[in-house]
């Protein structure tokens, strides 16, 4: 006993129940999480056995079970029968070629294509015509590489039939979220649970990691909703052609370095011993995008930058080196040791010598 996936949206599924490898009848949900369900098992009587139907029924029971778990549901209701049909409504490219019935119980009503208010596709079309087999596990690959240059790492912590739950991790082994995704067939519908309000770039970063985490040719859809404080504040959904030219813009933008035009270093207090700049990014308009302060009392500089968009290592790198010339006009050094924080959690440091530079 099986259940074949005919048609499945966020907040339903139609499903072909298939019985020693036979068509045997078909179950239809409709539901919305954390509240209701309501449906509908249909048995073709002239399908299967009396006897047969009642280990059929056990199965999808289970099934429906599993899904009530899964969406939280507190109310279902759906609906058994066990007959013949009377007809069939569909376009003609909607369904196989017709059966004769010797005794005529079911009758088929067509829809001319222009009749109908949908698009149909056939079953032996691909979804996605234009998908390529190069974008395959080295791409996604790619997409996990530089998620983990931002500093998160995802850890799966529990799997349990169609639902796998995930935690997120900071590089100082913080919990930044939790994330449980239920697979519903081809389409993956997750929640992420935040510690704090995210950012757009670090809900991209988490969706991201999850995405990576699954197989690009068995999913066509990831609905994720993001939740801070109990509130959603966010949906994000991806289709695989999404997934694709997210896959293109992760390419293009590792084989473009960081441009030293793109920014500015502003020497903004001057105590003595002391020295504060303002980093400043023309992409991210007028505000500063980080706090720069060195101590220069020795030859051995030292100081932090504080940032409030981190970028990636290689922009940080750059802005280390921006500000080192900087601080060239201001003293003459040996070494410059400087971490780089991003709220107030140490996420990089670099140190240079001097005959690095001259």
């Amino acid at each position: 006993m099986m259940l074949r996936p005919d048609l499945k949206t966020a907040g339903g599924e139609v499903c072909d129940m298939m019985y020693n490898g036979e068509f045997v009848g078909t179950l239809t949900l409709v539901y919305r999480e954390s509240d209701r369900l309501k449906g509908s098992i249909h048995l073709e009587r002239q399908s299967i056995a009396q006897e047969d139907k009642e280990s059929v029924y056990e199965f999808v029971q289970s099934y429906i079970q599993n899904v009530i778990d899964a969406l939280d549901i507190t109310e279902c209701e759906v609906v058994v029968s066990y007959s013949d049909y009377d007809f069939v409504i569909a376009t003609d490219h909607a369904i196989g070629p017709v059966m004769e019935e010797d005794d005529n119980r079911t009758t088929n009503y067509y829809l001319d294509d222009d009749d109908a208010d949908y698009e149909w596709v056939n079953d032996d079309e691909t979804r996605f015509d234009d998908i390529e087999g190069t974008n395959g596990p080295e791409s996604l690959h790619m997409i996990e590489q530089r998620r983990q240059q931002l500093g998160y790492e995802l850890v799966n912590v529990g799997e349990y039939r169609n639902r796998v739950e995930y935690h997120v991790y900071d590089k100082e082994s913080e919990l930044v979220a939790e994330v449980i995704t239920h697979v519903y067939g081809s389409d993956v519908i997750g929640e992420v649970t935040w510690q704090f309000d995210p950012f757009d770039e670090e809900m991209d970063t988490v969706t991201e990691l999850v995405v990576a985490d699954y197989d690009e040719d068995e999913t066509d859809t990831f609905i994720f909703n993001m939740i801070f404080d109990g509130e959603m504040i966010d949906t994000v959904e991806l289709t695989h052609i999404d997934l694709l030219e997210l896959v293109d813009d992760i390419r293009e933008e590792s084989l473009i370095p960081p441009n030293p035009e793109d920014y500015t270093i502003i020497l903004a207090r001057d105590d003595g011993d002391t020295l504060t700049y303002e980093i400043y990014q023309q992409s991210y308009g007028g505000l500063p995008i980080g706090t720069a302060t060195v101590d220069i009392s020795s030859r051995q500089l030292t100081g932090f930058i504080d940032f409030r968009e981190p970028g990636d290592s290689d922009d940080r790198e750059l802005i280390a080196a921006l500000l080192l010339e900087e601080l060239d006009k201001e003293k003459e050094y040996e070494t410059f040791n400087v971490s780089m924080l991003y709220r107030n959690k140490l996420i990089d440091e670099i140190w240079f010598e001097t005959d690095q530079l001259h």
